[in-house]
């Protein structure tokens, strides 16, 4: 026992205090089995484990070893399991058949994979503290109802754990009432909720002044869809990381002015990344020979992909004009903005007979589009 300590020990500098607490905790009596089983078979340091025994006390394997392969049946890695103990170190003593697996298996029977769970509760353990009747089952429930099913459901927790930590009511409550009250409609509601409720958690005290921010910007009608789109850009960004952009966009010619009115007509424009924006501009400009005067007349298609839109239907694009088979005096905006279904039947089906090649070159360039890099 001894000498597996001085390994452990030695494999990493300690102060003296601290080790001679170690060797004195490692050589008593009671606490000697639990510092021992944490280090060896729980893979916690001598610091954390000294924290743990001095909170918990073992005398044998059954207890910590059920707890242990009852979470590694629910996907949980062993690393997960240590930080777990680290930070509740009253679950190595849990009952894993009342107080654990019940839980677990309900959570999983409504749509979280073990993966979720294992994320999740390494995060915030002590979601297992909390009854299942009283608390996680009726809290979910009224999540579920709220967003429409499950699946909803689930997704708005693995974003925000915490709304089931800390219960509906006290979490996504507060913000709701403050979105209706402002006249946002509930379709937004519901997928702010979905989207942003960890920010929205975060800044329920400053709803109001966000709301009032936004509307200053010109979005002064909240029950507009993009509203809600606005409010998400300016909860989420930093003024620094808000100049980074107005800055990506100014280096293609825009002004601040412009960039505003790109934003009020389509505000997720400004929720795009400064390296997005410089690739989306760049192809349009460089490659497609746009000003980018264009772009600030249409900004939505800022927030189309590149790699799966953008590049593949405007080259395809080009190569139908370049042979005449571009009959038809549909906009380039309405032709990377329509679904891939109305695309292929409006621009591919068509020609087919005529350039029967030509699913077989749109998809040659999708696949081209994503190997490809814009300076």
């Amino acid at each position: 026992m001894f000498s597996s300590l001085s390994k452990t020990l030695l494999g990493r500098p300690l102060s003296l205090p601290i080790a001679l607490r170690l060797i004195s905790t490692a050589t008593s009596n009671r606490p000697s089995f639990a510092f021992s089983y944490l280090v060896n078979s729980c893979g916690l340091s001598p610091e954390s484990a000294l924290y743990v025994s001095n909170r918990v006390v073992f005398e044998t394997s059954a207890r910590p070893e059920a707890v242990i392969d009852a979470l590694k049946s629910h996907g949980f890695s062993q690393s997960q399991i240590s930080g777990i103990i680290r930070k509740w170190p009253g679950l190595i003593l849990a009952n894993p058949e009342r107080t654990l697996l019940p839980k677990l298996n309900y959570l999983r029977s409504v749509g979280f994979s073990g993966s979720d769970l294992a994320r999740i509760i390494t995060g915030g353990p002590y979601l297992l503290r909390r009854s299942l009747e009283k608390h996680l089952i009726p809290n979910f429930g009224r999540l579920r109802d709220f967003l429409g099913c499950d699946k909803n459901a689930v997704t708005a927790i693995r974003r925000s754990p915490i709304i089931l930590v800390r219960g509906f009511e006290a979490t996504v409550g507060p913000f709701v009432k403050i979105l209706r009250d402002n006249g946002v409609r509930e379709a937004r509601i519901l997928w702010l909720v979905r989207r942003q409720s960890t920010m929205m958690i975060r800044l329920s005290d400053h709803l109001e002044e966000i709301m009032m921010k936004t509307k200053g910007m010109g979005f002064d009608d909240p029950s507009l869809a993009k509203f809600a789109v606005a409010i998400s850009a300016v909860m989420g960004m930093s003024e620094s990381t808000w100049e980074r952009k107005i800055e990506a966009y100014s280096w293609w010619g825009w002004s601040r002015d412009d960039a505003m009115r790109a934003f009020v007509k389509s505000p997720g424009c400004m929720t795009l990344s400064e390296g997005k924006i410089m690739a989306v501009m760049g192809f349009f400009v460089k490659e497609m020979g746009f000003e980018s005067s264009f772009l600030l007349r249409h900004p939505r298609l800022m927030s189309l992909s590149l790699e799966k839109r953008i590049r593949p239907r405007c080259l395809f694009f080009k190569h139908l004009l370049s042979h005449g088979l571009m009959k038809t005096k549909m906009g380039l905006t309405t032709l990377l903005t329509i679904s891939e279904e109305d695309f292929l039947q409006k621009f591919v089906t068509p020609h087919l007979k005529e350039a029967p090649e030509l699913l077989d070159i749109y998809r040659e360039k999708q696949h081209m589009a994503t190997r490809t890099l814009v300076p």
